[in-house]
């Protein structure tokens, strides 16, 4: 018997996504949807026409990720910080995964994210 790995519930999210990287919103999306798997902390993906322009950076990093598959980094680069490698993107999601293909969703430390009422 092989372990098949969980499967991902991805829904819409109610409100106004506000990304925040360092005080400073980078993003905001009336169309995030949320990644739940088991075992992992809950993920926000938005649309890359809702991040802030000129401030994302392509990455060389690539890594496999169980489930979406590859994921494809960017540093953030703002006024007053730069975040190596803290957005990413799943350019081949299928599956359970496909909703999230090429949307973005952030981590680290100094990411976070609000919802506000539209």
């Amino acid at each position: 018997m092989t372990d098949k790995p969980a499967t991902a519930t991805i829904t819409p999210v109610n409100g106004r996504v506000h990304v925040i990287f360092d005080d400073a919103e980078i993003a905001s999306s009336l169309n995030a949807l949320r990644l739940e798997r088991a075992g992992r902390a809950p993920q926000v993906f938005v649309p890359l026409d809702d991040v802030h322009p000129g401030i994302l950076e392509a990455s060389h990093v690539v890594r496999e990720d169980e489930g979406p598959g590859k994921a494809h980094f960017y540093t953030i680069k703002t006024l007053t910080a730069d975040g190596l490698d803290e957005a990413w993107y799943y350019p081949y999601a299928e599956g359970d995964y496909a909703p999230i293909r090429d949307l973005l969703t952030f981590g680290q430390d100094r990411i976070r994210i609000e919802v506000s009422e539209v």
